[in-house]
């Protein structure tokens, strides 16, 4: 990357081949921007030969901050992207998608979604099917009876999208931070965060061919009805969720993660935290080839640097990979950490240090 550029924002996952593709955003002067800075999109995939760069800026209007970077692997084996564009100066205009073919990236108006999004949340997610089509998963502020936000799944239906009824549990409260996964045999999951914000409850909910959407069990949250934030979401290879997430626990923002059994969700573990009294920002997760999470994510104690860290759950408890935090100088602020397992086992994790995105193999 440009050691110039700031960077902001980090995706990774892990393609067919085995090899993890890194994608970030880092803000650079534009010209004809609107303003100073503007937060372009890269990706790059790091094999046994070392980095490719897959294409260039890959904004479609290079004007335009790209935000809310995912990104997902598609039944081909190739990597998907997911972002949001809009002008610094106003409501988020587009929600994007983007495919590698192997070599190119597929034009962002294929599947992007598009309107005024005065009326919509800024929250999304989106995850690819065996079929090669992607879905969405959104909020939307404005729907006819509720009282807040809801939770909608969007398909893609030429040439606009087609939205399913909420997803809420309840039409009174705010359905906001989304996560989505596609399994085998066509069946879709979304998770999200339901309630006030410093109230809120954790779903996840399951569609099967041809059904309708039905929750997991009750709330996830280790104490229901408390502020939590920032779920995320991977398969195992049976089809079963596994979910991360932030909540707070003694006045501190904790990382927790739970299994779905088929029956129930169960925890793993206690919160993940490493240092005491720290606040956790920003987990991500990945599953390996058994199905055991690794999950990074930055912590903060006071006005300290935040630093990053993952571990590895080993099927009885979690470790810390590399023993200590992850950032290369101690004084350097490290945030916005991803994790891949490559085709190896190895957990790869990319996150933003000072002015540069690292990346390290374990």
């Amino acid at each position: 990357m440009n050691r110039q550029a700031r960077p902001r924002l980090t995706a990774a996952v892990t393609d067919g081949t085995g090899a993890a593709v890194i994608a970030w955003t880092q803000q650079e002067v534009t010209a004809g921007g609107y303003t100073a800075g503007t937060d372009h999109l890269y990706a790059a995939r790091l094999d046994q030969r070392g980095w490719t760069s897959l294409g260039g800026i890959l904004n479609e209007d290079v004007r335009h901050n790209a935000s809310r970077l995912q990104a997902q692997v598609g039944p081909d084996g190739q990597p998907w992207l997911g972002w949001a564009e809009d002008a610094g100066i106003a409501h988020v205009d587009s929600t994007l998608l983007s495919h590698w073919d192997g070599h190119a990236w597929s034009p962002t108006a294929k599947y992007a979604l598009r309107r005024n999004l005065s009326d919509a949340g800024k929250f999304s997610a989106f995850a690819v099917q065996q079929n090669g089509a992607p879905f969405i998963v959104w909020t939307n502020i404005y729907y006819p009876g509720a009282l807040g936000a809801v939770l909608q799944v969007g398909d893609r239906a030429e040439p606009s999208w087609s939205f399913s009824p909420p997803l809420n549990v309840s039409l009174k409260r705010h359905a906001f931070f989304p996560a989505a996964a596609a399994g085998n045999m066509a069946t879709r999951y979304a998770a999200w965060m339901e309630g006030d914000v410093a109230h809120s409850d954790l779903w996840v909910a399951e569609q099967r061919p041809g059904g309708a959407w039905t929750r997991l069990g009750g709330a996830l949250n280790v104490h229901p009805g408390t502020y939590a934030a920032s779920p995320v979401m991977k398969l195992t290879r049976e089809g079963r969720p596994v979910v991360a997430w932030l909540e707070d626990s003694g006045g501190r923002d904790q990382v927790f993660v739970k299994r779905w059994n088929g029956h129930r969700w169960v925890a793993l573990g206690q919160a993940l935290n490493v240092e005491p009294g720290t606040l956790a920002f920003r987990p991500a997760l990945a599953l390996d080839g058994q199905g055991n999470p690794v999950v990074t994510w930055a912590e903060q104690l006071g006005q300290e640097p935040e630093r990053v860290y993952v571990r590895r759950w080993t099927g009885e408890k979690w470790t810390v990979l590399g023993g200590r935090a992850l950032n290369t100088v101690a004084k350097h602020r490290a945030y916005q950490p991803s994790v891949t397992v490559d085709g190896s086992g190895h957990a790869v994790v990319v996150w933003c240090e000072d002015a540069r995105v690292f990346v390290k193999r374990f």
